[in-house]
């Protein structure tokens, strides 16, 4: 998973199309299999499995250099091809087939099977040509990207497998963007209902060899309800935590009993947080910060400005120390 920089929706829909057809030129050229994928207008998702390597001839490295680079870009690529192979050629003609001779078309094919059956590689390769072809086709400059990328990697389990390209498929429907993802046009699950093979090979992959859709689609939309399901209990998990870190609690006496309002004038203080202040030190002197904790306040210049300040002013509360009125250990009573 990778977000752009700024969290920016740079990913129009010609952007989403123009990144799904770069994802399967990547997967081709890389040799990994795309299961799962959703690009959505800020960041995007791609579940792929990396099969082991293999040992291909120049002829497939050729093939799979054609598949992945176009136009001058090609151009550039074939060229370097060609030069170096007919300078090793010369070198071989010249001083023969030394053992250990470090060619330089060896290593320039090397470099390219290094990019090949590795999940990193293939991020890199994907945002690196991604933001070249952005970058020369609008007024942008530099990255596109938030950081490197987000990765999990687990081995090829049936279970964590449904888990996780269901996830991947529920991203649309978790951002509010349409009601089931076979409508939403970049992401694998409706590719795969509209058809698309290659998208129909990733659930053949994890779900089995059934060459029926409907029955391959069946079994995904049990992962996409699972997805779904976990990803509301997380939120009404998450929503709860919220309102209890929103009601401030004292820790010093958790049945502190609601405070009565405090007759005063406050230029923007709350009445019911002197009651409380007044309150918590009726057991004793207690410092601003631990005041502060017991009330929820955050801020320590609005807690002295708005209720210190005038609660000292109006006498209720006095300094443990009055001729050191900012020394560290200082700490406030009742009067």
């Amino acid at each position: 998973m990778s977000r752009l920089a700024h969290r920016a929706f740079f990913l129009t829909e010609e952007e989403r199309t123009r990144a799904v057809a770069l994802m399967r030129r990547v997967e081709e050229f890389s040799g990994v299999i795309v299961l799962a994928y959703a690009f959505m207008a800020n960041h995007f998702h791609i579940y792929i499995y990396v099969p082991d390597a293999e040992e291909i001839g120049e002829g497939e490295i050729l093939r799979r250099i054609n598949v992945l680079y176009r136009d001058s870009s090609l151009d550039v690529v074939l060229a370097e091809w060609v030069r170096l192979k007919e300078e090793e050629a010369h070198e071989l003609a010249s001083v023969g087939d030394r053992e250990g001779w470090p060619s330089r078309f060896t290593q320039y094919k090397h470099a390219f099977l290094k990019r090949m059956w590795n999940s990193a590689e293939f991020m890199r390769t994907f945002k690196q040509h991604f933001t070249m072809s952005y970058n020369g086709r609008r007024e942008h400059h530099g990255t596109m990207w938030e950081g490197r990328y987000h990765e999990r990697n687990h081995i090829p389990d049936e279970t964590a497998m449904w888990h996780t390209s269901g996830y991947v498929d529920a991203n649309p429907v978790k951002a509010g963007l349409v009601d089931w993802p076979d409508s939403y046009e970049w992401c694998s699950f409706a590719a795969a209902c509209n058809g698309d093979e290659k998208a129909r090979r990733g659930y053949s992959f994890m779900y089995g060899e059934a060459e029926n859709w409907d029955i391959l689609k069946e079994k995904h939309e049990i992962s996409i309800r699972e997805a779904l399901a976990e990803i509301t209990k997380k939120r009404e998990t998450q929503g709860k935590a919220e309102d209890q870190r929103r009601v401030p609690v004292s820790k010093h006496d958790p049945q502190l009993p609601e405070p009565r309002p405090c007759p005063m004038a406050l230029e923007r203080g709350k009445s019911e947080v002197v009651g409380r202040i007044l309150k918590l030190l009726e057991s004793g002197p207690m410092s601003p910060a631990a005041l502060r904790e017991a009330t929820g306040i955050k801020s320590r210049i609005h807690f002295l400005k708005y209720y210190v300040e005038p609660l000292l002013a109006e006498g209720l509360i006095a300094r443990t120390m009055p001729d050191k009125p900012n020394a560290s250990n200082q700490k406030y009573k009742r009067t």
